[in-house]
């Protein structure tokens, strides 16, 4: 553990990375949102900016299996930790194929291992008082691991095992009450399921929702799900509607429900779940948070638990957005100025999803039990977006209902109405791989990119009347999503490809 040279007074803050985690990668090398690319550009970004001379050093540590097997079951820890073994060489990536959106490799174990002993290795620094705070950045991510199974790109549950290693392995650091907050854009059903009837770890997690539309999908994200038992009052949801939500709603959330309650709280530690696909610009997030907005949600935990914050990294798919978020928020744990504006108010749905949670909670923590000022209701708040029409579920059956299109389509006609519009798909690249132009026929209707340098595109009147054109330097993770992560429902799976979003009656184009 190296220091810092210079000012004493400066806050001792934690940073560890590792090269060998970037190990776990594609098989085949093909190109996938979760890539070590991920860390590195963090890691380039931080070091440009002088942020580790100004930071305390720590080294990467594998985690123990006695550690892990708090949260997750023996046959699981097995798995992971012999999959990159030469025995499972001929039949790894088809058991990668039975899971949610996995991949693994060679490299998969021991990057997994060192993941979730890394963030155990900030977190028992910060609880020791070693260091105040600390940066973990790791991949795999593991919010949505389960304790019996790898999904969303996550193998272990990183933030998981790292809190009942607090509680549990090390109870004379007087470790007692943990807080949890996730601000990936994905709920962290993993970490949710393992806490759920625990008070000893207040979760709150704010995510896009989708009425149960949005991965992981299900009804584990809503509001309503409070934890049960004596954990009951301590899982906080905060569900968004839609897409585009950005820092004034992450702030009011913050304001009128997550700050309140940690104040009653009091907790010993905060173990941030730091994903940045709510990130401006992140291809599967479709949100606006900006790394001054990270900044203001890390700089309004710093009052609470003396300090003692842990980030360890989930998603962010956007190499630039990524990287100058973790930026913005080391500078705000080394207590430095972070430079920007939040201009735009929150949403009227954001202010409906705050009341729903207040409502639901009040019996719990009597800080919720007050009503928010009529000045703030009375402004409503921007209207929600055009795009946000959705089933209230990403299964195929119940979605399906709502489409005659897609309804009682036969195996062979599905394939050809899918294979068609793709057949004719026209992706001209240069060089460097960035696309030029696209052009797409689909269902008697047809759309032009006219360079990826125009903001605009035309849509059919007869689909949307106005639109904002899809990211074509983004294409390839657009529809690699739209096909793995949303579950091949044709209307949403073609409507990605023509660059918009679908909902229940009609598909629209806008800016993510």
């Amino acid at each position: 553990m190296a220091a810092p040279p210079g000012d004493n007074q400066r806050p001792r803050v934690g940073l560890l990375y590792d090269e060998r985690m970037c190990a776990h990668t594609t098989p085949d090398g093909e190109i996938h949102p979760e890539c070590p690319e991920r860390i590195r550009s963090i890691w380039k970004k931080l070091e440009s900016e002088g942020i580790p001379q100004r930071c305390i050093i720590l080294d990467a540590k594998m985690a123990e299996d006695k550690h892990i097997a708090y949260v997750h079951s023996a046959k699981h820890i097995k798995l992971i930790k012999s999959i990159s073994s030469k025995e499972f060489d001929s039949r790894r990536q088809r058991i990668a194929s039975k899971f949610n959106s996995i991949y693994l490799n060679k490299g998969s174990s021991e990057a997994a291992y060192l993941a979730a002993g890394s963030v155990i290795e900030v977190s028992e620094k910060v609880a020791k008082g070693d260091i105040n705070s600390g940066i973990a950045i790791v991949r795999p991510p593991g919010h949505h691991a389960e304790p019996d199974e790898a999904m969303g790109f996550c193998l272990f549950n990183n933030v998981a095992i790292a809190a009942n290693f607090l509680l549990n392995e090390k109870p004379e650091l007087g470790i007692k009450k943990i807080l949890i907050v996730d601000w990936d854009v994905h709920h962290g059903n993993g970490t949710q399921k393992m806490f759920y009837d625990d008070p000893r770890v207040l979760f709150f997690s704010v995510h896009r929702f989708d009425y149960g539309s949005f991965y992981p999908s299900g009804d584990d994200g809503a509001y309503f799900m409070i934890g049960e038992g004596p954990g009951a009052g301590y899982n906080i949801n905060i569900p968004w509607e839609h897409g585009q939500c950005g820092d004034s709603d992450y702030v009011a959330a913050w304001d009128h429900i997550l700050i309140p309650v940690a104040k009653a709280y009091n907790p010993d530690i905060i173990l941030v779940s730091a994903g940045f696909d709510a990130a401006i610009d992140d291809p599967l997030g479709g949100c606006c948070v900006t790394p001054y907005g990270y900044s203001l949600l890390l700089e309004k935990l710093m009052p609470f638990a003396q300090g003692k914050i842990v980030m360890a990294l989930e998603g962010g798919y956007n190499l630039n957005s990524i990287a100058n978020s973790v930026l913005s928020c080391a500078k705000i744990l080394l207590h430095e100025e972070v430079v920007g504006s939040s201009r735009s108010p929150a949403f009227e749905s954001t202010w409906d999803i705050i009341k729903a949670v207040r409502h639901e909670l009040k019996g719990y923590w009597p800080a919720l039990n007050i009503k928010l000022p009529q000045s703030l209701l009375a402004s409503r708040g921007r209207p929600r977006p055009p795009e946000v029409t959705y089933s209230s579920s990403e299964s195929e059956v119940e979605m399906d209902k709502g489409i005659n299109t897609a309804e009682n389509v036969e195996d062979g006609k599905f394939a050809e109405d899918l294979i068609l519009p793709l057949s004719k798909l026209d992706l001209d690249e240069d060089c460097n791989g960035i696309i030029a132009s696209s052009k797409l026929q689909i269902e008697g209707h047809s759309s032009q990119c006219e360079s990826c340098h125009d903001p605009q595109t035309l849509i059919p009147s007869d689909i949307i009347a106005s639109s904002f054109t899809w990211r074509s330097s983004l294409s390839k993770i657009e529809v690699w999503y739209a096909s793995y992560g949303s579950n091949m429902w044709k209307p949403r799976f073609l409507c990605y490809i023509e660059g918009g979003k679908v909902s229940v009656n009609f598909c629209t184009a806008n800016n993510y």
